[in-house]
């Protein structure tokens, strides 16, 4: 059994040390994160509770529409699942851009 080939490209660091350009380059990849590790994970965590839930919730409300006073409830499960999950983009949007000094 032998190893796998080697793709060609090369290796993906620099032996080197770090070099401006890849200084540069991690620079722009951290700059939408720096600041708000908590508050992106939070917004991530958040966004997949509302897709979960959501679906759920979606189906409820497709089951119960016919109903007359049986579906207001499953909508207002939904409102508050994309108000939360709004209102965490704004506030990390917000936070980001103050970082910048745009705000």
């Amino acid at each position: 059994m032998g190893f796998p080939p080697v793709l060609p490209g090369g290796p993906p660091y620099v032996s080197g040390g770090r070099t401006p350009e890849r200084e540069k380059h991690l620079e722009s990849l951290n700059r939408d994160y720096a600041g708000t590790p908590w508050l992106t994970a939070l917004v991530n965590f958040s966004g997949f509770l509302a897709v979960f839930l959501g679906s759920y919730v979606a189906i409820a409300l497709a089951i119960s529409a016919g109903n007359r006073d049986e579906w207001w409830p499953y909508a207002l499960i939904l409102a508050v699942l994309l108000a939360v999950q709004a209102g965490l983009r704004m506030l990390r949007h917000h936070r980001r851009e103050a970082g910048r000094g745009r705000v």
